[in-house]
């Protein structure tokens, strides 16, 4: 076999190397001394780290500022008015038909005599009140 390479190494001290690994390593560590020094000084390494007492800190994040209600009470008020408006326009739909109201029409003569000063005589007819007749 082959030198494992560092990770191989690496991975067999800390036991995290699968059976058929584990022990093709094993059995190399058993023929090669430098394989082996190199093993010890790993675990030497592995040793001294674990033995740092590690304080860690943890700062809270920052509060997220509170969102404002407004923007949901806009959306509420938005969709009551859709709501609404809808239902309007179905009511006005299926129960109120428009019927046209017939208008009174005046026949105009098709020739109307206009005097030498080019002006036609008018008269100011109130619509809203019947004309006597």
């Amino acid at each position: 076999m082959t030198h494992p390479d560092g990770d191989t190494l690496l991975e067999f001290v800390l036991q995290t190397l699968d059976e058929s690994g584990n022990s093709a390593v094993r059995q190399h560590l058993s023929v090669c001394e430098q394989c082996r020094e190199q093993q010890r000084k790993l675990q030497g390494e592995v040793k001294r780290l674990s033995s740092i007492d590690l304080q860690v800190e943890m700062v809270a994040p920052p509060r997220l500022p509170k969102r404002s209600r407004l923007p949901i009470a806009a959306s509420k008020l938005a969709a009551v008015l859709a709501a609404g408006f809808l239902l309007g326009y179905a009511t006005a739909q299926l129960t109120n038909a428009v019927h046209p109201s017939p208008v009174p029409q005046r026949l105009i003569p098709a020739q109307a005599a206009v005097p030498a000063s080019g002006f036609v005589p008018c008269q100011v007819v109130d619509v809203r009140t019947p004309r006597p007749r």
